[in-house]
């Protein structure tokens, strides 16, 4: 027996409540009350209608915004395009649990429904048309840095280039089936009464990086034969570096020092700085400075906040120093982005 999206998840959740029915963000018959929603939650003015709305209905977009990541729920009628930026772009895993979106990524054009998710590839316009009003979609938007990193953490080395997915991820076969099944879960999890175990921002992340790795091992992509044939490492070396991963991205927003990130990963200030080299490229602090700068960005360009608020709320306080180094890693001033430009 084959299984789709819309099978039973694995964690119960509230009897009648539907995926991410405590992040309601609107419902509305306004299409462009619609889009601009899905802007805010996906994080970049990057997604346009491409055409008028065939006469009047209804839009409903349900969201979890997390650190690095986006989990939404949309039902509508709508064909949209979506321009991110080339360099920084994230990527899309979206399912259909009902109806048929054809994705188009340049030459690429895949039909998702309930047998076939797509992953959509990182800073590559794409075009998104629903079959039908009311059609459901989930998508799933993990910013590049992420996957850099659980894609490092697996190399044991900083990958020269993004990784690109085969698009077509098929949900009948053994590896689709498990990440459908994760994703499930992680609806089902997300439904739990206020305050709970998933309202933590750390389970959260971890969620996301459960699926990131059962991509990246599950799934073909750019990496996967490095993979394969890369060296064996130390369990105890592979776990630390990931222990300290996950330390950071869940204090990202605290006052962090080396020495707290060698505690929690369980080794000396040495051993760390030789696991950072070795699995990311860079040391421990410029891992912290460069995922920040990452944050500042992406909040930039959802927020109304000052660039000041934004940069001291994630650990800047030298504000000229703070400016250089976000220009030289995007290239452009924080300010050009707070305003679109």
């Amino acid at each position: 027996m084959t299984s789709t999206f819309m099978d039973p998840p694995v964690a119960h959740s509230p009897v009648g409540a539907g995926p991410l029915e405590r992040f309601s963000l609107m419902r509305s018959t306004d299409p462009e009350q619609f889009v601009a929603a899905i802007n805010q939650a996906y994080g970049a003015p990057s997604v346009a209608l491409t055409e008028p709305p065939r006469g009047e209905q209804e839009y409903e977009l349900r969201a979890l915004v997390g650190q690095g990541f986006t989990v939404g729920y949309l039902r509508s009628g709508l064909p949209v395009h979506i321009t991110p930026q080339r360099e920084t772009g994230p990527y899309y895993l979206n399912l259909a649990p009902s109806g048929a979106v054809l994705a188009e990524a340049g030459e690429a054009r895949t039909v998702n429904d309930s047998t076939t998710a797509v992953i959509m590839p990182a800073g590559v316009p794409q075009r998104l048309t629903p079959s039908a009003d009311a059609t459901e979609s989930i998508g799933i938007k993990i910013e590049r840095a992420l996957v850099n990193a659980e894609l490092a953490a697996l190399l044991g080395r900083t990958p020269q280039s993004p990784v690109q997915f085969a698009p077509v991820l098929d949900l009948t076969g053994v590896a689709g089936s498990g990440i459908a099944a994760l994703v499930r879960f992680m609806l089902a999890e997300a439904n739990g009464l206020p305050g709970g175990l998933f309202d933590q921002p750390a389970v959260q992340l971890h969620h996301i990086r459960t699926l990131v790795a059962a991509l990246l091992t599950m799934h073909r992509h750019t990496y996967s034969d490095a993979l394969v044939s890369a060296p064996e490492r130390s369990p105890r070396r592979s776990r630390a570096l990931r222990l300290a991963l996950e330390y950071v991205e869940g204090h990202l927003a605290e006052p962090l020092t080396v020495t707290d990130i060698a505690e929690a990963a369980g080794c000396s200030v040495r051993t760390l700085h030789e696991h950072f080299q070795d699995g990311v490229g860079d040391t421990p602090m410029g891992y912290v400075r460069e995922q920040r700068l990452q944050r500042v960005h992406d909040e930039l360009r959802i927020t109304g906040r000052s660039v000041t608020d934004v940069a001291c709320a994630w650990g800047f306080t030298h504000l000229g120093r703070f400016s250089a180094s976000y220009r030289k890693r995007f290239g452009a001033l924080p300010s050009d982005t707070a305003r679109g430009l």
